[in-house]
């Protein structure tokens, strides 16, 4: 495998994932472990890059960070690679137009060696490189542990809108058209209470039991019909300690 420009990825839960609101509150759909990988990338990019790099790790030590295991980890690996090639992420420019682009530029694997070369698109690299303003960033370590890609989504969410938190509540309503759209979850879940509850529910429970902040949410009713989802949102205080110990 040709090595030239490539560097050796990294595996550290302290590392800061850093992306562009747009990237954010983009439509995305993906497994959670292709989301995994697709955040460690960009916890790779640091402030002083000025292009994307690639990256190259041992398939075996990538699986062990993100949590794969058993007889088909090669084979689980290649079917992911080759679904995130095919991933994209669509974001809306204004009212009336969109963008869409692919999150892997580059998967490969050198079977010798038991080495994967990985590539984030050089499309996102406006996303992620040199940003200043309108960004949303996180610790990976407070979103490595879910087990689902709908608590990664609501999660980048919520830090999105409400910054650092600090000591204070925050308070956010979404539609719930807007939040169906942002989770791809337009044609899956034929009511309102069944997507709370495969969604919204999970994704809330999963970031007050493992992440540094905590949620609380009601649903917003007009004549007996959900709309919207109201959301209050703090710093975890007991989960932070925690993490601190780590």
């Amino acid at each position: 495998m040709d090595a030239i420009d490539s560097k050796a990825l990294t595996y550290d839960k302290k590392h800061y994932i850093v992306m562009a609101n747009d990237i954010v509150k983009g439509k995305q759909e993906m497994t959670l472990n292709e989301a995994r990988i697709i955040r460690l990338l960009i916890t790779q990019v640091v402030k002083e890059d000025k292009d994307l790099k690639t990256y190259t790790c041992k398939i075996t030590e990538l699986a062990e960070f993100i949590g794969i295991s058993g007889k088909s980890l090669y084979r689980d690996i290649r079917t992911i690679c080759e679904n995130l090639l095919k991933r994209i992420v669509r974001i809306n420019v204004n009212k009336n137009s969109w963008k869409a682009f692919q999150w892997l530029q580059l998967a490969e694997y050198d079977g010798s060696s038991g080495l994967l070369t990985l590539k984030l698109s050089e499309q996102i690299a406006p996303y992620v490189l040199d940003l200043n303003s309108w960004f949303t960033q996180y610790k990976l370590k407070n979103i490595l542990y879910f087990n689902s890609f709908y608590a990664i989504r609501l999660y980048e969410l919520l830090k999105c809108e409400a910054g650092l938190f600090n000591d204070n509540k925050d308070i956010y309503e979404f539609s719930i058209d807007y939040l169906r759209s942002i989770f791809c979850c337009e044609n899956k879940y034929k009511t309102t209470a069944e997507f709370i509850k495969k969604v919204i529910e999970i994704g809330v429970r999963e970031i007050n039991d493992k992440s540094d902040i905590e949620v609380e949410y009601k649903s917003i009713k007009q004549s007996r019909k959900i709309v919207s989802m109201h959301f209050t949102v703090w710093y975890n205080v007991k989960n932070n300690l925690k993490k601190n110990e780590i």
